[in-house]
Formats: structure tokens, C-alpha cells, sequence
């Protein structure tokens, strides 16, 4: 995990925890995508409303899927700037399968778990485990976005 995400999950998971109590997902009578996941963890852990130049774009963020009934979802998460340049972007992923046995979310919203809010917030922190930050070297290098091993 990169320094800048711990640090975040540590003092904003209760906000992402909040804002899941309240969504229309957490008791099966919508379904989330993983997209969405990945939406709300930027807004409420990465995006904490304290310095807006350090804000993400969650309107923006771009999913890649190159998978059929399985694979890896990649997502590109902008700054909320003008145009983002190559050093402006975070990235993350998410491994997918085809049913509830081999799918984390499709088992989260099969599952008759009165404790679903808690698996929500696993994979919610994956997907913020996953997150680095690409060209962060040379004079692009911020310590704050460097993987940490405690």
C-alpha cells in the first residue's frame, strides 16, 4: 500500500463506512458494479474535502476491461484539474470472476449476511491497497505516493 492510501483509509474509513450504510446497495435492493466501489472509496477516503488541490476526479475515473467472463479490472483515477498530466493520475484494479464462487461482489450480493457492510468495506479497502501511482520517479517523485511495508 502506498503511503499517501494508508494514511488515508486510516483517518477516512468511517466516512466510506457512513456513506455505505446510507447507499441503496448495502441491503440488496440495488446492485453496485465494482466502478461504483471504486467511486465511493475515492470520494469518501481519498477525497476528504480539506485541500482541493489535492482532489481526485470521481466523475472521471476511466475502467478498463479487457475480460470476458472473468479478469482484471483496471481503473484510472484522475486529479480534479484542468487536464491531468501522466503524473496526475492514480490507478487500481479489481480481479473479477463469472459467479458468486469466484467473484468477490457477486458473492457480497448473493449472500444472505446480515454483516454484508463489512465485506463491502473489505473489498472497498482492496481496491485502495491497490492503488499506486504510475510515474511517480525522477522529478515526478512524490515520497507520499511510495509503497510503505508496514
Amino acid at each position: 500500500m502506498i503511503k499517501y492510501c494508508k494514511e488515508k483509509w486510516i483517518k477516512n474509513k468511517t466516512r466510506l463506512y457512513e456513506a455505505l450504510l446510507e447507499s441503496d446497495f448495502i441491503n440488496h435492493d440495488n446492485y453496485c458494479s465494482y466502478k461504483d466501489l471504486v467511486k465511493l472509496s475515492v470520494k469518501y477516503i481519498l477525497n476528504d474535502n480539506i485541500n482541493e488541490d489535492d482532489e481526485w476526479d470521481v466523475k472521471n475515473i476511466s475502467e478498463i476491461d479487457d475480460g470476458d467472463y472473468q479478469g482484471t479490472l483496471l481503473y484510472l483515477i484522475p486529479k480534479k484539474t484542468y487536464q491531468p498530466d501522466e503524473y496526475e493520475y492514480l490507478m487500481t484494479y479489481v480481479g473479477y470472476g463469472s459467479c458468486s464462487g469466484c467473484d468477490t461482489l457477486t458473492n457480497i450480493q448473493e449472500s444472505d449476511s446480515e454483516d454484508n457492510i463489512e465485506d463491502y468495506m473489505s473489498l472497498c479497502k482492496d481496491i485502495i491497497c491497490n492503488i499506486i501511482k504510475p510515474y511517480n520517479f525522477g522529478w515526478r517523485e512524490d515520497d507520499k505516493y511510495n509503497v510503505v511495508n508496514d
